[in-house]
């Protein structure tokens, strides 16, 4: 009997080496992953019946029951480590894989034996998936200034401008809604719609000269700055409004926000026939990147590796403008953590930062090299 027991003992051994290795060329294939963690249960459950049928063969040797089950245990340890290093080791061989297509018949049984037993697998999402449900996540922790368009680049259409002119400015900006002004840009009149313009041109082409742009205009509507972007979102649903004026603490106009800003929130960047493909970072021959003035500080940071925050400005042009304490001109340049800040491309007719150059000091090159150079060594 007892010989009867080792023989079986024996084989169970060799079993389960045989389905370790199995499991180990199956893990190597993403899609036989299912098949791998079926033999897994069948390897654990050989492993349990090898340990009660070496306890059956200790028990004649007359040992106390303690030393019976840790010996028991050794042993089921022992096959346990040596089929997952065969696994691990053997896995990958080519004897391996003809193995497998060996035994498919059997492995498939085995698989529809055991799937009820598996954890249901939950499939990754991909890289797209998961940016946008990260964006999802952070929606409601957003504010409307983090997303407006400033009102340094707001185009707009006088109060007092006829249709004719305003269509030309549609057709010139490539947007299909306008704030109005009146006197100044914190005086909004109202929102300008191409579609209005467009119908009264089809309507009535001679109007177009004695109709003003605020005769036409429908009403806007105001959003503090500090509001958060979801419940922009949900004002914009419920008065079927695609476009508000964003309003700062003092009263006046910080910028505004479309329907497409807040979605681009989400999805991440929208672009249109009419959008310019102007990158936010380019990097030149000598190193230097030029970045967007509008370029957010944080990203700025990620790419030198550097935590830059500001209580008063979010944006690479808003600093090199507070720490210069002025209008900045082309080569301006101030030093702010480690970083040279340059004024590069200035629109002449309103003064308008466009880009800034950026590159490292020396002083803070050479430390990043050093730390580099010890984190190599580690």
């Amino acid at each position: 009997m007892s010989l009867l027991v080792l023989w079986i003992s024996i084989a169970l051994a060799l079993l389960t080496f045989v389905a370790a290795i199995a499991k180990g060329a199956l893990e190597a294939n993403p899609d036989e992953i299912d098949k791998a963690e079926s033999l897994s249960f069948v390897r654990l459950t050989l492993t349990g019946i090898f340990g009660v049928l070496s306890a059956e063969l200790i028990a004649p040797l007359g040992l106390d029951w303690w030393w019976s089950v840790a010996i028991s245990f050794g042993l089921m340890l022992a096959l346990l480590l040596g089929t997952q290093l065969a696994s691990s080791r053997l896995g990958h061989r080519v004897f391996a894989k003809k193995l497998t297509q060996i035994l498919k018949p059997a492995l498939n049984s085995i698989h529809l034996l055991f799937t009820p037993l598996s954890l249901p697998r939950e499939d990754e999402p991909e890289e797209f998936e998961q940016e946008l449900l990260d964006s999802v996540e952070e929606f409601g922790e957003t504010i409307v200034r983090e997303i407006m368009v400033p009102r340094i680049d707001m185009a707009t259409v006088p109060v007092d401008a006829n249709l004719t002119k305003a269509m030309s400015i549609f057709l010139a900006r490539g947007y299909s809604r306008l704030p109005v002004i009146g006197d100044d840009i914190d005086d909004i009149r109202g929102v300008l719609y191409i579609k209005d313009v467009a119908r009264l041109l089809h309507e009535n082409p001679a109007s177009m000269d004695g109709t003003l742009a605020g005769e036409v205009a429908r009403t806007a509507i105001f959003i503090p700055e500090s509001k958060p972007v979801d419940d922009l979102l949900r004002e914009m649903q419920t008065s079927s409004r695609h476009i508000a004026i964003i309003i700062d603490e003092y009263g006046g106009v910080a910028g505004l926000a479309t329907m497409e800003d807040v979605i681009e929130e989400i999805v991440g960047d929208i672009s249109d026939e009419y959008d310019r493909d102007v990158p936010d970072v380019e990097t030149l021959d000598d190193g230097t990147l030029r970045v967007s003035s509008r370029l957010p500080l944080f990203e700025l940071g990620e790419l030198f590796e550097l935590d830059l925050e500001d209580e008063d400005v979010d944006s690479v042009g808003g600093l090199l403008t507070k720490e210069l304490g002025k209008l900045p001109k082309r080569g301006d340049r101030v030093t702010i953590s480690g970083l040279s800040l340059t004024a590069d491309r200035i629109e002449a007719r309103r003064k308008h930062l466009v880009t800034v150059l950026v590159s490292k000091e020396h002083n803070l090159a050479d430390s990043l090299s050093a730390f580099d150079s010890i984190e190599q060594e580690k």
